[in-house]
């Protein structure tokens, strides 16, 4: 069985006035009303709900709001929290539910509603999903994540011209999306004269605080949905140590790798038929590592694909 996406819903991102219940029922019903072919909530089994930290939100208990938002009574819902990864995850959970045949419908919604608090409070939040240690001495994630980039470039000999062209890349793809934050052209110069947040990570590196939901509907049955379903081949979940000086290689994001390797085995696939990648870390100088954990670079090799092109959109 190869479990399919036969819908989605969307809000836009930015400083929303809509608030957690709001955002969560705007995802679920524009995935149910994008269904092709049509689906009765009684068709859905489960809804999963995901979000980074539900300190930022007013509304708890957002796995049974979403089950009521559904109307089908013998189904269930229940929230996932796993920091960045938490949308992947609650995907990865409501597959492996199908394939158990637990399950023959799954919905799956992830939101944020970041903007309720000023950004102190919010880096203070952020600092929950940080290791013990980096805690006890008051180090923010921008902060450990400078000590990482720093280790890195050094390494390797990355440069802030490098970061600088992801920041705009990334800037520019954003215009390709209608529900993105941010519209907006940024330049060279302006990404290496915005403020410095923590060494050597400047504020264009940085992703922003934000507000958004999004959703989608898993099926085991997809083409009785839709005509053109989108099928998950393979997916891979691994850790690593939370404090990065207990890694093997603070400079190689090995826990990407593992995850990469086991979605290509099980896709029975190589980054070599891999055609479009989107890769996700807080602050853009992570990217270049990226691509070395899913195998798309040689180790300390990311930079290149930056410099010839190959990562842009046209590359």
């Amino acid at each position: 069985m190869v479990v399919g996406i036969v819908s989605y819903g969307h809000t836009k991102f930015g400083v929303l006035k809509q608030d957690t219940p709001d955002l969560i029922k705007e995802a679920m019903d524009g995935c149910l009303k994008n269904v092709e072919k049509g689906i009765s909530p009684k068709e859905i089994d489960c809804v999963i709900v995901s979000c980074v930290d539900n300190a930022f939100s007013e509304q708890h208990q957002t796995g049974t709001l979403a089950w009521e938002y559904l109307g089908n009574p013998d189904a269930y819902g229940f929230k996932v929290e796993s920091a960045c990864v938490s949308g992947s995850m609650a995907i990865y959970l409501g597959k492996n539910m199908i394939e158990r045949g637990e399950a023959k419908n799954v919905l799956v919604v992830g939101f944020e509603k970041m903007n309720k608090f000023g950004t102190d409070r919010v880096t203070e939040f952020l600092t929950h999903g940080s290791s013990p240690e980096e805690r006890k001495y008051g180090i923010t994630q921008p902060g450990a994540y400078a000590l990482l980039i720093r280790l890195y470039a050094q390494k390797y000999d990355v440069t802030e011209d490098d970061w600088a062209d992801i920041s705009i890349k990334n800037h520019k793809n954003a215009f390709r999306n209608p529900w993105a934050h941010f519209h907006k052209d940024i330049t060279k110069e302006g990404v290496m004269n915005s403020r410095m947040i923590a060494d050597p990570i400047r504020l264009f590196h940085c992703s922003t605080i934000s507000d958004g939901a999004a959703s989608v509907l898993l099926s085991a049955d997809p083409k009785k949905y839709t005509d053109t379903p989108v099928f998950i081949k393979g997916m891979g979940v691994a850790h690593d140590y939370l404090l990065a000086i207990e890694r093997e290689d603070p400079t190689f994001l090995l826990c990407s790798k593992r995850a990469a390797d086991q979605a290509y085995k099980e896709a029975g696939r190589s980054p070599k038929d891999v055609d479009i990648v989107e890769v996700h870390d807080a602050f853009t100088p992570v990217e270049p590592m990226c691509y070395e954990a899913l195998g798309l670079a040689k180790k300390g090799e990311g930079a290149k694909l930056v410099r010839e092109g190959v990562v842009m959109f046209d590359g």
